[in-house]
């Protein structure tokens, strides 16, 4: 299944998004790319449904509401902060309607490496494993067009390892994943597809770069 976005246009006082088409294909993994201000979240939050645009059409399986195929992990973790991580995934399986028992939730938690801290309260947590938490959410509901937003930036090195080969797993399992951030080396390692967003205007291309030509390419077009 593909879905294409066609002339999306999103205006505030100016126009962030500016007639902007590309696709997205199933089993893929999309790197999303611009500068700061670029409106590379005002975009993820329009094709989340969190904000309406203003002109355009998005294009997919017509029996099935686009927005509801849709999951969108912001910058900032949104989280109970009062619940431990367990208590807070227990809530959001039962939310979805899974029937999850105790070992089986222990179980996700131990592939998602939260394990060690699931028990104590979310308050306390670091920014970093914030983020965690909120990625095992977002597995253990399944969407299926995942958005993240800089979901990598507050990872050690070793955990982002692990997130990346648990995205291009879960792309390859036939869901979306779309990913933005600043951190070039990590689009490239990580993407199918680059997306560059830049004065409003969209660039797509197939991610066949090697060494640092992906670095050059984005400079060039941003």
């Amino acid at each position: 299944m593909n879905y294409e976005l066609r002339n999306i246009t999103k205006k505030y006082d100016k126009t962030v998004l500016d007639h902007i088409s590309f696709r997205l294909a199933e089993g893929e993994v999309y790197g999303l790319l611009g500068r700061n201000g670029a409106g590379k979240t005002t975009l993820m939050k329009v094709i989340s449904g969190m904000i309406p645009f203003d002109q355009g059409d998005i294009l997919g399986n017509d029996k099935v509401d686009f927005f509801s195929l849709v999951y969108y992990v912001p910058e900032t973790p949104v989280l109970l902060e009062y619940l431990s991580a367990f208590e807070m995934l227990n809530f959001v399986s039962r939310m979805h309607n899974k029937s999850w028992s105790k070992e089986q939730l222990y179980n996700f938690m131990d592939e998602q490496g939260i394990t060690s801290y699931s028990n104590d309260l979310i308050i306390n947590y670091s920014h970093g494993m914030k983020h965690q938490v909120s990625l095992a959410i977002a597995f253990l509901i399944k969407p299926k067009i995942l958005l993240l937003d800089e979901p990598l930036v507050s990872l050690d090195p070793i955990n982002i390892q692990h997130m990346r080969d648990q995205l291009i797993n879960y792309a390859r399992q036939g869901n979306v994943v779309v990913i933005s951030t600043h951190m070039i080396p990590i689009a490239q390692r990580v993407s199918d597809e680059i997306l560059i967003l830049s004065n409003g205007k969209m660039t797509q291309v197939s991610n066949t770069f090697i060494d640092n030509e992906l670095e050059k390419y984005v400079i060039n077009n941003i």
